[in-house]
């Protein structure tokens, strides 16, 4: 069983009306993954955290709305087929993107824009391990990894315990989910996963130490 996640995360703003969402009032103490509820949010520092059990919420267009007026990061992966993606933006505009797909290669990640400096060393240490060991997808925890170095909430490497909000959609139209695609597939949708394709372990096997 993998993982199937996204995040969209603001400094300094509140996303939940630009993303049709609402606290519904409900609060827990635990670790906010995987999510306990379709939707839920948390402070992290001076980001706010909005967190989807479905890699398709961060989305660039989501990304964006979050944006407007400051600054917005967005992180989607999905281990049942090994994509995943990272998005930055600020004032309601992409400023940059970096995604994983398998299909084109273990070694593909696509980037757009002006990725955090932090990306050069992330994939040239993946790369590193992916030509040195070549029994897993490595590359696929460059998105998450860079994410991480930009806002401190990194999913793989994350068991603190932190107050979570469970959310209600309160705009429906918003909520359109669409499977992510690659800036060079001019929109096309993504192919299936590569069959046989060497994969990283997924969460639960993470969690468990079968790595």
């Amino acid at each position: 069983m993998g993982l199937s996640l996204s995040f969209i995360a603001t400094k300094g703003l509140d996303p939940l009306s630009a993303l049709g969402l609402s606290a519904d009032g409900k609060t827990s103490r635990a670790e906010p993954i995987p999510p306990p509820a379709r939707f839920i949010a948390f402070n992290l520092g001076d980001w706010r955290f909005v967190v989807s059990d479905d890699h398709r919420f961060a989305s660039r267009e989501r990304v964006c709305a979050a944006a407007q007026g400051g600054v917005a990061v967005g992180l989607y992966l999905e281990e049942h087929v090994m994509i995943s993606g990272a998005f930055g933006a600020e004032g309601g505009e992409l400023t940059w993107s970096v995604q994983h797909d398998p299909n084109h290669g273990m070694e593909h990640l696509e980037t757009w824009g002006e990725p955090p400096a932090a990306l050069d060393g992330i994939r040239d240490r993946l790369l590193a391990e992916l030509r040195k060991l070549d029994d897993a997808d490595y590359i696929f925890s460059a998105p998450t990894e860079l994410a991480a170095s930009v806002c401190g909430f990194n999913v793989d490497d994350f068991n603190e315990e932190v107050d979570l909000i469970v959310l209600s959609v309160t705009r429906k139209d918003l909520m359109k989910m669409q499977e992510p695609t690659l800036p060079s597939d001019g929109g096309a949708r993504r192919p299936a996963a590569t069959e046989g394709a060497p994969s990283r372990p997924g969460f639960l096997a993470r969690l468990f130490g079968k790595r």
